[in-house]
């Protein structure tokens, strides 16, 4: 068999793309082989990620008893897989000791319409055919420090502690045949029509966090991240969880600026009564992300 059935060379843009490769890594590493780009004491990092959603929501009444969550994405029609911006700051202010500051928010509506059997219980309220619009808002704002167990020129190994301070709102709006206290009958079957009713809740929940990272630069270019956190607490009347593990690759071709992407995942359940939330949130994502940071 000849060399040639064997290998063939790259096509035109491939060609290309490998020259630009060795053209913009090469130098780098050779400039700068304290790999000191990835050691700056500032990053500032921006991106996005498109995760696959899950979210189920329990909005409790004052009379009736506790209800079944709701599937938000599958029953009520809200989007699971819209695109979040996110964005964070670190800063290593010290050998040892580092602080880190990330946000994201996502907005989400939604809505579905026909005749639900058995008929949907939103707090004190059923419904038994009609319309449900939806609204669905998560915010998560994240402050760590972290303290380097082990650090060297190319790794860091930390232990991180922190706040999350997730604010999760739902609102649920019921039009058709409705059934309350206010009417009669006050529970399906039968419920009069043409009427409508809205459910809202909120939660701002400050959520307490532990856990660690381990980076490794692998070239002067080139570094791995992978980090886990977790906890649950209860204070006072609010019952919450969080769970947050990413694993990134970033690439930085230039002094300071670089990108990055990898894989997140993020989960946080909060559960109240007899407060601001008279039910339960749940809020799950799973997806890949892609980023810009600069260092300095």
């Amino acid at each position: 068999m000849e060399l040639s059935t064997l290998w063939r060379p790259p096509v035109p843009w491939l060609q290309a793309l490998m020259l630009f490769g060795v053209l913009t890594v090469a130098p780098c590493a050779s400039a700068d082989d304290d790999y000191g780009k990835f050691n700056s004491p500032f990053r500032v990092y921006l991106g996005g990620f498109w995760p696959e959603m899950n979210s189920e929501i329990t909005i409790n009444g004052d009379v009736l008893p506790e209800v079944p969550p709701i599937d938000v994405e599958d029953f009520l029609g809200v989007d699971d897989n819209k695109g979040i911006g996110w964005g964070g700051v670190s800063w290593r202010f010290a050998q040892r000791h580092s602080a880190e500051f990330e946000y994201f928010s996502l907005k989400r509506n939604g809505g579905t319409s026909g005749t639900f059997s058995p008929p949907i219980q939103v707090g004190d309220t059923f419904i038994e055919g009609g319309a449900i619009n939806t609204s669905y808002n998560t915010s998560v704002a994240r402050l760590t420090y972290g303290f380097s167990v082990l650090r060297s020129e190319r790794t860091d190994l930390q232990l991180k502690a922190g706040l999350h301070i997730a604010n999760l709102e739902a609102g649920v709006q019921l039009a058709g045949r409705i059934c309350d206290q206010s009417t009669v009958p006050m529970q399906p079957p039968g419920c009069p029509g043409a009427e409508t009713r809205t459910a809202f809740e909120d939660v701002t929940a400050p959520l307490p966090h532990l856990g660690g990272s381990y980076t490794y630069i692998m070239t002067p270019s080139l570094a791995v991240n992978v980090q886990a956190m977790g906890f649950v607490v209860e204070i006072d009347s609010i019952d919450g969880s969080i769970a947050e593990i990413t694993a990134d690759v970033a690439w930085q071709p230039w002094q300071h600026v670089g990108f990055g992407a990898g894989i997140r995942y993020f989960k946080t359940r909060v559960e109240a009564a007899n407060s601001e939330l008279n039910g339960k949130f749940e809020f799950e994502y799973l997806g890949p992300a892609v980023y810009v940071h600069a260092t300095f």
